[in-house]
């Protein structure tokens, strides 16, 4: 006497296996467009985290918070420069981005003060813009990259 055994548990593991398989397809679908090209970041209500300053890259040490901007509504910057928060106003176009005079808290930071400068020097020197997918570039008047920044988005 034979006896069969039910396929159903193969079937069910198969299609398990099969799942996890096209799963990193899904996830990258899900962050594209309808065309698979990335979809772009929104200069404005967008998160900003600096990633690169005057050509140098930038890290966050340990225990540090990074340096970021966000654009708002109603022509609104703020953002952390490393040791003090700013904020201030900004007008735009399909091209060009500057930024009006801005205001920071006062705090000494002896570690972090450079970058920090740095970093606010090259806002104020800010003509335009380009983002490329999930990066935005800080330009200057002659199309020098100041900047690079990342969208990041809270989950």
């Amino acid at each position: 006497m034979q006896i069969k055994i039910p396929c159903i548990a193969f079937k069910h593991s198969l299609f398990f296996v099969l799942g996890l398989l096209l799963l990193p397809l899904q996830l990258y679908a899900s962050d594209t467009g309808s065309e698979g090209a990335i979809v772009q970041a929104s200069l404005t209500n967008t998160y900003w985290k600096l990633t690169e300053l005057e050509g140098q890259v930038v890290k966050t040490a340990a225990g540090q918070r990074e340096m970021k901007l966000s654009l708002r509504e109603g022509n609104k910057i703020t953002g952390f420069a490393g040791c003090n928060s700013f904020f201030g106003s900004y007008t735009f176009d399909e091209s060009k981005l500057t930024f009006g005079q801005l205001a920071a808290s006062r705090k000494f930071c002896a570690e972090t003060m450079d970058m920090e400068n740095l970093f606010l020097n090259a806002l104020s020197e800010v003509a335009g813009y380009k983002i490329t997918g999930q990066t935005l570039k800080l330009l200057d008047d002659a199309g020098k990259s100041r900047a690079s920044l990342q969208a990041v988005y809270l989950k």
